[in-house]
């Protein structure tokens, strides 16, 4: 019987097991195709020295265009050691999963060094990675693949379509809008001792029913989908049976995008925890939007803490209700307070999602930002706010703000010789936190990093739990090194 390889590599968590590979085994198992899963990411990671692989880390996150040749050599043996290992026998496919943006640089490396090889097995790519463009050639996923022909089968897309019509010679298609459709996700043959947490990631949507003006979502999903809340329900008692795996994680944008589905999704789970005891420890945790009392009354959280609802990531991103609306949050500060006094009564802890240094954020909004962290102090004191995390304002490319018309609005530039900004055109940030706009001049690069300072100080004497603060200054200082240095240009044409 024919088979596959699936590969997942950095940059990617180290807590379970990737859900992107689940989705694919699936599908693979609907065709009756045996497959071995090669996860390089926790391969890598247990082969490298701490320092190395901090290195790779910063070289996936583009603050840093080339590895070391040492190191390099040392990911290619793995690589070659690690394949050689897990290869299936009659291997038809090596399927690689280029999970996002942050796999770009790895995935060109290993792809180009694959491609190279005299082997059995055809290379299948896709991912959100595959739709980016690399930092320092300005070229798309795409566009290299055609100048170099690396790939037999670049897929651009779901899985779930573009997998199923490669596996049937296009026999079969699903249904790309009925995500109920699709093949519930597969973790046979996989060591859940390789990671930190014994979780299963699941996919209740695609998409966002918002258009918040910093975010990307919109070019991956442009349109938002969802599953039933009996469907999921029904994935995670299937995997529950097989696997005995309780804790699940959430993929979606929002777990809550579609309100009616998600207390259904509720609902059902609370009712069957009742019936059965296999069913009574399960938990999830997922990114959730605030939303008014209208919306989601009582009710709503009540049944999310009897289906096991145990964390919400919860993206506020600012105190300031003015810098909201410019954001798109459609949210009010009535709204967050309405929030966490339900997530208090049901013991629903929080991780709080901020940005500071939003490109309309003044004094004023910051002052706000301060006040409001003292305000709702009593919450990270009850564990209601569990963890809050901030990050100083990066302007992505393809993100409403840096569309043409709010790019000619803001006017942004660099700040170190005033170069206007026409056009941001990589797919990652990398050193564009370092913008300037005449429409705010107070909102500069050396004010951002002072305001993200200052928040974290009173944050820490308030006693919120916060995180990667040494990891967030290290990268903005390494990003200014590289900008000082000329070492990286990549915001100008």
């Amino acid at each position: 019987m024919k088979s596959a390889l699936l590969v997942n590599l950095p940059k990617y968590d180290l807590h379970a097991s990737p859900g992107a590979i689940g989705i694919i085994r699936g599908m693979c198992e609907s065709q009756n195709l045996q497959t071995n899963t090669l996860d390089f990411n926790v391969y890598l990671y247990n082969n490298l020295t701490k320092d190395e692989w901090w290195t790779v880390d910063n070289w996936c996150k583009f603050l840093d265009n080339k590895l070391p040749q040492a190191l390099e050599d040392k990911i290619l043996n793995l690589w070659d050691r690690a394949v050689q290992e897990h290869l299936p026998r009659s291997c038809e496919f090596m399927m690689i999963s280029v999970f996002s943006y942050w796999t770009m640089y790895i995935a060109r490396l290993l792809i180009t060094h694959e491609s190279k090889k005299l082997r059995p097995y055809k290379l299948v790519v896709g991912g959100n990675g595959c739709i980016s463009t690399f930092p320092d050639t300005k070229l798309s996923f795409e566009e290299w693949n055609r100048k170099g022909n690396y790939i037999e089968h670049l897929l651009i897309g779901e899985a779930e379509i573009k997998l199923s019509e490669l596996l049937t010679n296009g026999q079969v298609k699903y249904n790309e809008n009925d995500l109920d459709s699709f093949p519930f996700p597969s973790y046979g043959g996989v060591k859940f001792d390789d990671y930190s947490e014994k979780k299963l990631y699941i996919t209740g949507s695609r998409g966002c029913v918002r258009k918040c003006k910093f975010c990307d979502i919109k070019n991956t999903w442009p349109t938002f989908r969802f599953r039933t809340g009996q469907s999921l329900v029904d994935e995670i008692k299937r995997q529950v049976g097989e696997y005995g795996i309780k804790t699940f994680e959430f993929t979606d944008s929002l777990i809550n995008g579609s309100v009616s589905q998600f207390s259904k999704f509720n609902e059902i789970l609370a009712n069957e925890k009742q019936k059965n005891k296999d069913l009574e420890d399960v938990t999830y945790i997922g990114q959730f939007i605030v939303r008014p009392k209208k919306n989601m009354p009582e009710s709503h959280y009540e049944a999310m803490y009897y289906a096991g609802c145990k964390q919400l990531t919860t993206g506020i991103e600012s105190f300031s209700n003015s810098v909201r609306d410019h954001m798109g949050k459609k949210f009010s500060d009535n709204d967050i307070e309405y929030h966490l006094e339900q997530s208090a009564f049901w013991n629903i802890p929080n991780v709080f999602l901020m940005i500071s240094g939003y490109p309309t954020e003044t004094e004023e909004d910051h002052a706000k930002n301060l006040a409001d962290l003292e305000k709702y102090s009593m919450y990270a004191k009850l564990g209601v706010i569990e963890l809050i995390s901030w990050c100083t304002m990066h302007l992505i490319p393809d993100t409403p703000i840096t569309s043409p018309k709010m790019m000619e609005h803001f006017k942004f530039y660099m700040e170190e010789n005033a170069t206007a900004l026409k056009n941001v055109n990589h797919h990652m940030p990398t050193a564009s936190f370092l913008w300037s706009t005449p429409k705010n001049k107070g909102n500069n690069p050396k004010t951002r990093l002072l305001r993200l300072i200052d928040i974290h100080r009173v944050g820490d004497e308030l006693g919120y739990n916060q995180t990667k603060m040494e990891e967030n200054f290290k990268q903005l200082l390494k990003l200014s090194e590289n900008y000082k240095n000329k070492k990286q240009n990549l915001l100008y044409n």
